[in-house]
């Protein structure tokens, strides 16, 4: 459940669930170079996600 705050922001009802995604991209080398944390209301928002990625390289 969302905090205070965040569901005031959000303009979220007292019992409206929300999704907090967290998610750290990495570097080829495998070292974070990217965090992201994103709340969203649970009945409007749809997620999909399109990711492309080089192949890896054996080693």
């Amino acid at each position: 459940m969302p905090l205070d705050g965040e569901r005031e922001q959000l303009c979220l009802g007292a019992a409206e669930p929300v999704l907090r995604l967290a998610r750290t991209t990495n570097d080829a080398a495998d070292s974070p170079v990217q965090a992201d944390v994103m709340l969203r209301p649970t009945g409007r928002q749809q997620l999909r996600y399109k990711i492309s990625l080089a192949p890896s390289r054996p080693g």
